[in-house]
Order: C-alpha cells, then sequence, then structure tokens
C-alpha cells in the first residue's frame, strides 16, 4: 500500500534492513537511546499470508476500523545493538513494553528518563508460542563518546516516522473505504517485521 523504504532511508540514515533490529531467538542485548511511541497495527490475511498496514485512528476514519478489524499495538524506539554496536529501530509488543516499565518503576532499576544501563530481551518459542523476558544488566554504564555522537548523528524521534506512515494511508484513506472489501480476520500469527510495508 505505501512502499516508503527508501524516504525512511534517506531521512532518517536506515542505510538498510540490517537497521532494524529482528529479535532472534535467544539473547538480544540492546542500549535504549530514544522513547518508544505507540502505535497501532493492523494484520491483513492476504492470499499467502498476512500483512501488516499502521491503524490511523478511528478520529481520522480508519477504513481498517470501519471494516472492525482488530488493532494490534506495538511500539517503535531506537537502540543500540551491542551485537555489532549498531543504532537500530526495534518494534516490541506489549510484553516487551510492560517488563521495561516495571523496571523503570523498580526500586533497584528504576529510572526517569531513558534506563544507564543495558537490556537483555531473551526471546524463547517461535509464532504464537513466542515468549520473552527482560533482563537489566548488572551495572549502569555510561555510553562512549562515539555512541553519543552516533546517536546525535542517527536517531530521530519515532512519532516523525510513524507520522510519516500514517500520512501516506490518510493519503489513500477515501481510496481504500471504497475498495476495500469485507475482510475476514483470522488469528494471525506474529507478523515478520519485513512484512510490514513501510
Amino acid at each position: 500500500m505505501f512502499k516508503s523504504e527508501d524516504e525512511l532511508q534517506s531521512k532518517y540514515g536506515i542505510k538498510e534492513k540490517g537497521d532494524w533490529l529482528n529479535l532472534k531467538e535467544g539473547s538480544n542485548k540492546v542500549r535504549i537511546v530514544s522513547h518508544f511511541v505507540d502505535y497501532g497495527i493492523h494484520s491483513i490475511k492476504g492470499e499467502r499470508k498476512y500483512k501488516s498496514v499502521i491503524c490511523i485512528g478511528k478520529e481520522n476514519n480508519c477504513p481498517y476500523c470501519a471494516k472492525g478489524i482488530k488493532v494490534k499495538v506495538q511500539f517503535l524506539g531506537w537502540v543500540i545493538d551491542r551485537a555489532d554496536g549498531k543504532i537500530k529501530l526495534l518494534k516490541i509488543g506489549w510484553t516487551i513494553k510492560e517488563k521495561l516499565r516495571k523496571l523503570q518503576h523498580s526500586e533497584d532499576y528504576g529510572f526517569t528518563n531513558l534506563p544507564d544501563y543495558d537490556i537483555d530481551i531473551i526471546r524463547t518459542g517461535e509464532g504464537l508460542d513466542t515468549n520473552y523476558d527482560v533482563l537489566p544488566a548488572r551495572k549502569s554504564t555510561e555510553l562512549t563518546e562515539e555512541e553519543k555522537e552516533k546517536i546525535l548523528e542517527v536517531v530521530k524521534d519515532p512519532q516523525e516516522i510513524i507520522d510519516k506512515m500514517k500520512e501516506k494511508v490518510l493519503s489513500a484513506a477515501e481510496d481504500l473505504r471504497e475498495e476495500l472489501p469485507p475482510l475476514k480476520e483470522d488469528n494471525p500469527e506474529e507478523v515478520d517485521l519485513e512484512d510490514i510495508p513501510f
């Protein structure tokens, strides 16, 4: 529906799909370097698999909401991937967000803005049987000067990225309302990041 990968590459310094962090099985050590912004996703069953489209919200007369397709809330933010030291966009679901929120308000690991320690997101299982655990590093560590420079160079407000995606849907919303057939919703498996059309 909208293919803004090139636009994101030029505007936000996202050079390749490797600049998105896909959580792999096992340990995924990261440092959170921006706030996370919530957004809605509709999972639409295609011919062979599900695709994801961003929800523009009921206040904007989202055509998918109008068809009764449920919204799944996700969160987008920037992290340093400790596996290669690169700054990457990370999308997370409700489970990881809630575990991070509990850390934020905990006595030992609480933080006001961003945590001053690394996080290990541990993924186990596949599809609907995927589980996540979130473990904080035992020690706080300062970001290096090089990391601080990279953050200033690469990291933009995640809300800007989400707003750009919504703009594309808004511009096509009228046509979608007319063209979108009644869609039957099943129980989709976890949608791969590469399936999201942006």
